[in-house]
């Protein structure tokens, strides 16, 4: 078992990763947090058919009544009409302030129920309980929201949990699809704080579950760099936009192919596109940008989309948060182990990187 301590401004919060966590999770209950006197998992049909549901929701019970609300899996749950079906239900079951939410499931489920208990009655307390490898950026962080129909995330706001139960025991069952592109964050995760991390999996890459203990150590490094960014700016005043390498690309390439590619998969892509365009403003060596690509690839993730114009993307890119009047805003590798924000890019430039990784 393995404790991370996130000391965020707004809340401090422990961050619990290993096996049978789910089973024991009364032995992780947030220190000074007073027991609901009601509970309701949020989760979807997927999660719901595994093996621990039973035992999950039999030792929640013994500290609170227990419901279960079940949302269709995938992205398109992660939206306002589905976040007023649940309020909806949470108002037939009577909860209360001093009542909780647990969010138990990928990114969706804990995008989607952060974001109900950030709204519903002013504030709700939440556990985040991630099931997928790519949750485990997702979970950390206090970003919760939803989606509009013209892009991710545009509906939301920064709301932390009071605790993460992490049981890597949940990843067993995913498939090699789901679990590359959980590793596209975790590598993300490398380039912008951890270069140790980054030469242990350009070594000897993760390409399916590697158990439970290396799994642990893996995820531990990975979701540090994601605290220490956190702890730094945890409302994305600036440094905090680190954290969107990759994203500025990728979250464009998944909204343009209707999600097509998975999230991980067009971070992936992202990833490369953004490391060609460092490498063009003389950020980055041709033999990190090199590595980077590798490392991705080695790991069975997606670098290009050839059949995508770059000029597909403008409209997805122009409402990117982060970006101004004046240009597009990225986090940008000057190496492996740093990431530097960079402002004001024309996006000619940015689309001769795009032509860059595709050409290769």
């Amino acid at each position: 078992m393995m404790k991370l301590e996130v000391r965020s401004k707004s809340r401090h919060y422990p961050v619990w990763i290993g096996e049978q966590l789910l089973e024991r999770c009364a032995e992780y209950w947030p220190s000074g947090e007073k027991k609901p006197g009601k509970i309701v998992v949020v989760t979807d049909h997927h999660v719901v058919s595994t093996r621990k549901t039973q035992t999950f929701l039999e030792t929640l019970q013994q500290m609170a009544e227990t419901h279960l609300l079940t949302v269709t899996a995938g992205e398109a749950s992660k939206s306002l009409e589905t976040a007023e079906t649940i309020y909806s239900k949470l108002a037939q079951l009577q909860i209360r302030r001093e009542d909780m939410l647990v969010a138990w499931g990928g990114g969706v489920v804990g995008d989607l129920t952060g974001f109900v208990a950030a709204t519903y009655l002013r504030g709700l307390r939440y556990i985040q309980a991630p099931t997928t490898l790519l949750a485990h950026d997702s979970s950390l962080g206090g970003k919760v929201g939803v989606n509009l129909k013209y892009a991710k995330n545009l509906v939301g706001s920064f709301y932390s949990p009071v605790a993460i139960w992490y049981d890597v025991e949940m990843l067993e069952s995913l498939s090699q699809r789901d679990w590359a592109s959980g590793m596209a964050e975790v590598i993300k995760h490398a380039i912008i704080g951890s270069e140790k991390l980054f030469t242990e999996l350009y070594q000897s890459p993760y390409r399916s579950y590697p158990g439970g203990a290396a799994s642990i150590t893996m995820l531990s490094q990975a979701m540090q760099v994601k605290i220490d960014v956190v702890e730094a700016d945890e409302q994305e005043a600036e440094w905090r936009m680190v954290l969107n390498a990759g994203h500025t690309i990728g979250h464009a390439v998944e909204a343009k192919s209707e999600y097509r590619w998975s999230h991980g998969e067009a971070i992936s892509i992202g990833l490369a596109v953004e490391s060609y365009l460092a490498k063009r403003l003389g950020l980055l060596s041709e033999d990190d940008k090199q590595k980077i690509i590798e490392c991705l690839e080695l790991h069975g993730l997606p670098t290009q989309d050839k059949g995508m114009a770059f000029d597909e993307l403008i409209p997805y890119l122009q409402l990117d948060k982060k970006n101004s009047q004046d240009g597009w805003t990225f986090a940008l590798p000057e190496r492996i182990g740093q990431v530097r924000i960079i402002k004001n890019i024309d996006k000619d430039l940015v689309r001769l990187a795009w032509q860059d990784n595709e050409s290769r």
